[in-house]
């Protein structure tokens, strides 16, 4: 789609959208309860969230609601209902029954069968989560034909088409047949559109940026975009959930000093997720008291999310202090663990599988590298001798982490030869440096040679044999698309 189409659809969107706000008191108090409701749960508040659903007087509200709090305990906390199943036939059946008429009853049944898709895909089901996306998908494409002006529609356009152009091969192909297809600008353009549709909405206003910020932590987007979101979710009183999505974002762009001051407060302190990435923060600035942080953490977490990759920052944190012991136990628990719901937790046991004592020079400057201190990381590198590499593959690892520097401080050229050499001695390494080396030369080369960024895909390609593979391959995937439409 081009630019101006994109633009026109853009404004489109917010035209018809805005005028959808409810103009009578009736509806504006039957909105707030139902806003009201919806903050409560997104506050993750179980006490405050039960009573207000209670009060609902709109029976599909209210059923669409108890889904809600389902999915969010468990996509936060990791706790699903045993009796989930007679759960959601009573939530659906409630809303598919009553008789009253509500213009949001089918994007209500669409996002509760999409909610199920995410938990199942999140538990590794996807067979079961491409059907469940199927018949959410059937369910939105009716309700916009029968409701083509209904805000929950723009919301729901803006998920699905996210969700269908970054799902992993082979479901995105079988999505394919049963015309499953998604525009990763439509996508994001209409989750923009819900946001500012709902900018004077209690609930619906931390919903979207919610949703904002998951999909530019989740999805390949442009890093000045996150950073805008960033810096414009500052200004903005947010529930701790809402604030550790976007915080998260901070960490993707290796910029957490962005959400520096929110890491210092109370509500962080009080907010087990934000604890743990306020200790992952003090770890990657060398801040010794991150430890505790995360000890803290790891104590109190009940649900497993997250706490393999608390493990692996404090085992390094361990290690940079001279702890090798401390640093063996702490990989151990995460061996132990037998759960790995996040993908940092599954990097964590990936890289514990291993077995590897790590080079404290290059361990030091991964980090540095990822608090955004590209300069003091390159500094840092520079010092190294040949002889403190032990293996090729901690060589594999200075040419790249150098590669990476220096494309981060725009010294293309300098990336590029470090890259080369990492591309050079990859041919027998299962870890993600080589492959990336090629990946991100072959996105050095893309506008002035695209002959050479093709073949640098194809080594990438050739070189993705272990870590990473399904994310590898997406990006070039992706890589090869954008070169095909230049």
């Amino acid at each position: 789609m081009c630019l101006g189409s994109r633009i026109k659809l853009f404004v489109l969107n917010l035209i018809f959208a805005v005028s959808l706000i409810p103009c009578s008191v009736e509806a504006q108090d039957a909105n707030t309860a139902f806003q009201n409701s919806l903050y409560g749960i997104i506050s993750l508040d179980t006490t405050k969230t039960d009573s207000l659903l209670v009060a609902l007087k709109n029976s599909k509200e209210r059923a669409y609601l108890q889904h809600y709090k389902i999915f969010l305990d468990m996509m936060v906390m990791g706790q699903l209902p045993t009796d989930y199943n007679k759960r959601l036939e009573n939530i659906t059946g409630i809303i598919e029954k009553d008789s009253s008429f509500d213009e949001r009853t089918l994007a209500f049944l669409s996002e509760i069968y999409l909610q199920k898709g995410i938990m199942e895909f999140s538990a590794d089901n996807q067979r079961t989560a491409v059907f469940s996306f199927f018949k959410a998908y059937r369910l939105w494409r009716k309700s916009k034909r029968e409701h083509p002006r209904l805000t929950d529609n723009i919301k729901l356009t803006g998920i699905f088409n996210l969700l269908m152009c970054n799902m992993p091969q082979p479901y995105k192909k079988m999505a394919g047949w049963i015309g499953f297809t998604g525009d990763h600008a439509i996508g994001f353009n209409a989750l923009k559109t819900y946001q500012y549709v709902n900018d004077r909405q209690l609930g619906s206003k931390q919903e979207a940026l919610l949703y904002l910020a998951f999909s530019y932590l989740k999805f390949d987007i442009d890093e000045k975009r996150i950073e805008n979101l960033i810096l414009d979710a500052s200004f903005e009183d947010l529930l701790p959930l809402t604030r550790f999505i976007v915080t998260r974002c901070a960490f993707k762009i290796r910029k957490p000093v962005l959400d520096n001051t929110w890491l210092k407060d109370s509500v962080t302190a009080g907010f087990l997720p934000l604890l743990y990435l306020r200790g992952k923060y003090k770890v990657l600035t060398l801040d010794s008291t991150g430890i505790k942080d995360l000890a803290e953490f790891s104590v109190k977490n009940t649900s497993g999310q997250f706490l393999a990759d608390a493990c692996r920052y404090r085992s390094w944190q361990l290690f940079l202090k001279g702890d090798t012991s401390g640093y063996m136990q702490q990989q151990n628990l995460i061996k132990q663990l037998g759960k790995y719901p996040t993908w940092e937790d599954k990097q964590a046991r990936y890289e514990s599988m291993l077995n590897q004592i790590p080079n404290d020079k290059l361990l030091c400057a991964r980090l540095l590298f990822d608090a955004g201190k590209y300069q003091v990381a390159v500094d840092s590198l520079l010092k190294m001798e040949p002889k403190t590499f032990h293996t090729q593959n901690q060589q594999i690892e200075f040419q790249y982490r150098l590669g990476r520097c220096y494309h981060m401080l725009k010294q293309n050229t300098t990336a590029i030869f470090h890259y080369t050499e990492a591309i050079k001695l990859g041919d027998s390494d299962t870890r993600y440096f080589s492959p990336y080396a090629a990946l991100y030369t072959a996105e050095l080369h893309m506008q002035e040679n695209p002959v050479t960024a093709r073949f640098y895909l194809k080594e990438a390609k050739r070189l993705n044999n272990g870590e990473h593979q399904a994310s590898v391959e997406r990006k070039i995937e992706l890589l090869n698309e954008l070169l095909n439409n230049h």
